[in-house]
């Protein structure tokens, strides 16, 4: 057998494979480190009877304890096998007869002034990383408990005597070394912690992008298939009027206004999808453009007042044009239908557009006086068809989601403090490079 054979297995043996849950492969993993310390307090019995660190009344009571030990590994990998969840509890519950285990064994050879004492130690660390939350806290203070107990009037096995140094002096500094390993450890677990939320929320919108990618090559798609069965029905329907007197027919305005709808949807959805192909991608003060586009969209009725901070005059973006444009225009649009819906009797619609610098981002805010995001527009933001207006296609958003993803960026959703809805394009400052 090859040496690089026989590395696999023993990898393969100590770290497992696949990709368990997470509770999961604590608790195997917890197995094979049982399966060791086992050996290990075998071996160090031997020792132990050899050097007289043991009193041969415990001897049996410790093989006993052994023999719990490989017990309890044994219906620990049972549950691995037959529960398809592994809860916290029964990690809680694992560490906590390791434990027991230990304390009980360090107390048969000699308690605080056993030269393995450290390794209750270990104890703290398994702790802090393999539970959470309050769990951890209560392992942590078992674990001084322990500590405490161990301290305590015990028979001294005969090749020790009398205790080397004074427990006024050991316990202290055992409690102090027990804190701080459980402090540093269980902040190294938070730490991760939230670098592993992190990457999966990077992924998640990675997912998502995506997704939006895919969708958008769909709906191009489906756009031009539908297109010409479409546009036949309205050139047969508008044929049948003409020969039947049917134009001013209620039905008939009621077809044709249906199939107006469906024009629009897919003139939306043939303008939706973003591909470095079609999309030009240029160099652009994002400020000049947002200004261009609020003068040409105000009118005697609507007006978006607009307020871009120093910051952000002099940064450039990299971004299509007319796809940022046409995103814009959109989410001012729904501004103004929001802002309506709320109240019908404004003299002009008041929208309020921000841009400025933050990091290495122009955050360009729009924000009305509406209701508010509905939920389900929250809950499925990014999807496309998603509307809650009569008229509406629901591409709206579905377009901006889509050129931030296109460009870098972000774009997000927010409820204002008092009344109204934010939407919130980040788009990357230009910095060379593309």
């Amino acid at each position: 057998m090859s040496i690089e054979l026989i590395q696999k297995k023993i990898s393969k043996l100590i770290l497992g494979h696949g990709f368990p849950d997470e509770n999961r492969t604590k608790l195997t993993w917890l197995i094979r480190l049982r399966w060791l310390a086992i050996v290990a307090q075998i071996i160090c019995l031997c020792y132990a009877i050899h050097y007289v660190w043991i009193n041969k009344a415990f001897i049996f009571v410790y093989l006993f304890t052994l023999i719990n030990l490989a017990f309890l590994n044994i219906c620990a990998f049972y549950l691995t096998k037959k529960l398809k969840n592994i809860s916290d509890g029964i990690i809680f519950f694992q560490l906590f007869c390791d434990l027991c285990a230990v304390t009980f064994l360090l107390i048969l050879t000699g308690g605080a002034w056993n030269p393995f004492l450290p390794i209750i130690f270990l104890h703290i660390s398994l702790g802090a990383i393999l539970l959470r939350g309050k769990s951890a806290l209560i392992f942590c203070l078992i674990v001084i408990s322990s500590v405490l107990l161990l301290h305590s009037p015990a028979d001294m096995p005969p090749a020790l005597g009398a205790s080397p140094t004074s427990s006024q002096f050991l316990l202290p500094s055992q409690i102090t070394v027990s804190v701080l390993i459980f402090i540093l450890t269980y902040w190294l677990t938070c730490s991760l912690g939230l670098q592993k939320k992190y990457s999966e929320k990077l992924q998640a919108e990675n997912n998502r992008i995506d997704k939006l990618r895919a969708l958008g090559a769909l709906s191009s798609g489906f756009s031009h298939e539908f297109a010409t069965p479409l546009n036949t029905i309205k050139l047969r329907s508008a044929r049948l009027a003409r020969k039947n007197n049917l134009m001013e027919n209620e039905d008939f305005k009621i077809i044709l206004k249906a199939i107006s709808q469906c024009e629009n949807a897919i003139r939306h959805m043939s303008q939706s999808t973003l591909s470095n192909e079609k999309s030009n991608f240029e160099k652009k003060n994002l400020a000049l453009i947002v200004n261009d586009v609020i003068s040409s969209w105000n009118t005697k009725k609507r007006i978006a007042t607009i307020f871009i901070h120093e910051n952000a005059e002099k940064f450039e973006c990299y971004i299509p044009t007319l796809a940022f444009t046409k995103a814009f225009i959109d989410i001012l649009d729904n501004a103004e239908q929001a802002t309506l819906n709320t109240n019908k009797n404004y003299e002009y619609i008041p929208i309020l557009v921000t841009l400025r610098a933050e990091e290495k981002s122009l955050i360009l805010s729009i924000i009305d006086e509406g209701s508010g995001w509905p939920a389900a527009v929250k809950k499925y933001a990014g999807q496309p068809f998603v509307t809650t207006r009569t008229e509406g296609v629901g591409l709206g958003l579905y377009n901006a989601f889509t050129f931030a993803a296109a460009v870098g960026g972000k774009f997000l959703l927010e409820d204002n403090f008092k009344q109204g809805a934010c939407a919130r394009f980040l788009i990357p400052i230009y910095e060379g490079g593309y």
